[in-house]
């Protein structure tokens, strides 16, 4: 039965991307300012038509751009972690992402930098771009995992966004799920629809510390709140 749930929420959830989202994009592209509340709504849309609900816990600080930091549970946090989300916002996204029709444009639109993890150099590349773009006024949103994790466990932390925000003295504001791997985790197709619990934290500070302290007391923060 749980397959054949899967398969219409599947369904269901393709049809609203290929039919909504090009009608978004081309409102976002003739009038540009409302871009990012309706990347918002539709992300909320698309939580719901998935058959989750999302309870958010924590405020989102407002006057500061911040490398934002999650973990990475299942394909849903491409939509569960913007839908807290309030002002400009970008993200760092592996290069693949880039060949998904309508979506690629989106991510193109809010000036989503492609990374590369298998390419060094232009991994480097990825994170001075993404410099400019937090400099710019953009948030930016990071998954220091760098993959899906398969056992429901955090996984080691990679060091790019760390130093995202040490060469731009931004402050990370880590934004902890929890739910989504119970849902869908990448090792199983079928979706069993839940509640997504978020928790956005307090910012943690990256002056005057090195890129390692950084890392561990992000680290230490998300397995703190996670278990």
């Amino acid at each position: 039965m749980n397959k054949i749930i899967s398969i219409f929420i599947y369904l269901r959830g393709f049809i609203t991307f290929v039919v909504i989202g090009p009608i978004l994009l081309i409102i976002t592209i003739l009038y540009p300012p409302v871009l990012y509340k309706f990347v918002i709504n539709f992300c909320r849309l698309m939580i719901f038509i998935f058959g989750c609900r999302i309870a958010s816990k924590g405020v989102f600080p407002k006057n500061e751009s911040f490398v934002i930091m999650a973990n990475h549970e299942s394909f849903l946090d491409v939509f569960a972690i913007p839908s807290v989300l309030t002002g400009k916002f970008s993200a760092v996204a592996a290069s693949f992402n880039f060949k998904i029709p309508v979506y690629s444009l989106f991510l193109k639109k809010l000036r989503t930098v492609s990374i590369n993890r298998s390419n060094r150099e232009q991994a480097i590349a990825g994170i001075k771009q993404a410099e400019q773009v937090l400099k710019d006024g953009y948030h930016i949103v990071i998954l220091p995992e760098g993959t899906r994790t398969i056992t429901g466990q955090l996984g080691k932390f990679k060091k790019g966004g760390f130093h995202l925000a040490k060469n731009t003295n931004a402050r990370i504001l880590p934004i902890i799920t929890k739910g989504l791997f119970s849902i869908k985790p990448k090792n199983r197709w079928t979706i069993q629809p839940g509640l997504i619990r978020i928790k956005i934290c307090k910012p943690i500070e990256t002056k005057n510390k090195t890129i390692e302290e950084v890392l561990e007391e992000t680290e230490r923060l998300f397995l703190k709140t996670k278990n």
